[in-house]
């Protein structure tokens, strides 16, 4: 029988949790949300607006990375910056290739989605470059314009580490500062013009960032604890899912499902930043997320995001549409091939490579223990 999880109410006990396993329940959320957006039965389940679980990838992101970076931080005197670049290479970079070489088999041999396959191999240049994001911002619909996001966070991986774990190493203040600064800012650029789309994704990884200085901080996380209450989660949960809500309301998207509204990116993120600052703390009423089935889902949801039009588009071609009863069947067809080939990337490329990644970054903070000096900056105390 599963035992309610122990809900963490002290700031040791915070500091001495190495895993947040209703997290991975909650990515695997995240996940599904846009497998379902990406089903042909839109008339169906349209109205969950699954393209917001992008965006609490996101806040998940910006949370987990800062709240690591911190803890090395303090453990080892400072981020080992190059094995965080070399672990952030080997976990990214081999399931986005694989990923994009399943595209080109699939639409350039197998004849899957015909209709995109001139526009799809036009773009792949740019997905093979540092800004898959371009072919999204630029066009309405591109096979595998989802790398958008990698595009988005792997940019703010390469500088956010330097920023705020080098440039400012040790100043809590000064990069707490700086990231509530640039959550805010970079909303600007978009309530001008659509240039602004391709930084306003950006607002919603810090907000992950805020969260994680927070929490790290003992006064403040003395405050934030209360979240971890069952009454406080279910009222950050149901917060959350009234501002999912009104995206179906107030449609903040233009074609193509780009946000291009100035308004939208911060009251979801803060929201969902409230969601995961109770399951980090393992909330009352938060277990079913960390189920089994749950955790899977999020363990092998980076594969799945990448890839689960493929699945999606092998399910439609067993399963003609119909009605709710046959689009019910082509969605569990669907989700379980998803599944099933995300579950093999995982296996196959993605844990052996982050292993790899974890011993080559070994090598490197052996090599180089100490970041680079900045002149001028001396460390402050957090």
């Amino acid at each position: 029988m599963r035992t309610a999880p122990r809900r963490i109410s002290g700031y040791d006990a915070w500091r001495a949790a190495m895993f947040f396993p209703a997290l991975e329940g909650l990515r695997g959320i995240a996940a599904l949300l846009v497998v379902f957006h990406h089903t042909r039965s839109h008339w169906l389940w349209g109205w969950l607006e699954g393209w917001n679980g992008v965006t609490l990838f996101f806040v998940l992101s910006g949370f987990l990375i800062t709240t690591l970076a911190l803890r090395e931080e303090d453990a080892l005197g400072a981020l080992r910056w190059r094995a965080f670049f070399v672990r952030r290479l080997f976990r990214i970079v081999p399931v986005y290739v694989v990923s994009l070489a399943l595209y080109v088999v699939a639409v350039g041999v197998v004849g899957i989605a015909a209709g995109h396959r001139g526009s799809f191999f036009q773009a792949v240049p740019w997905y093979l470059s540092p800004f898959p994001e371009v072919p999204f911002f630029s066009r309405t619909h591109i096979v595998f314009s989802l790398a958008w996001s990698l595009g988005i966070e792997e940019k703010f991986y390469l500088l956010w580490p330097l920023l705020a774990f080098v440039l400012l190493r040790r100043r809590a203040r000064g990069r707490l500062g700086l990231a509530l600064a640039l959550m805010f800012v970079l909303q600007i650029p978009i309530a001008f013009g659509s240039g602004g789309r391709a930084l306003a994704p950006y607002s919603a990884i810090l907000a992950g960032c805020v969260l994680a200085f927070l929490m790290h901080n003992r006064s403040s996380f003395a405050r934030l604890s209360r979240v971890g209450s069952t009454p406080f989660f279910l009222g950050a949960a149901g917060l959350l899912v009234v501002v999912h809500g009104l995206t179906h309301v107030f449609n903040p998207t233009a074609p193509g499902f780009r946000v291009a509204a100035a308004w939208y990116y911060l009251p979801y993120s803060l929201a969902a930043a409230l969601v995961v600052c109770a399951l980090a703390l393992r909330a009352g009423g938060s277990g079913w997320l960390e189920s089994a089935p749950m955790r899977f889902v999020g363990r092998v949801s980076y594969p799945l995001y990448l890839t689960h039009p493929l699945g999606l588009a092998a399910a439609a071609m067993v399963v003609a549409p119909g009605g709710l009863a046959t689009e019910l069947v082509y969605l569990g067809v669907g989700i379980v091939l998803s599944l099933a080939l995300a579950y093999g990337i995982h296996r196959a490329v993605e844990k052996p490579l982050i292993r790899s990644g974890k011993r080559l970054a070994g090598r490197v903070s052996e090599r180089a223990p100490e970041p680079i000096s900045v002149p001028g900056l001396a460390p402050a105390s957090n």
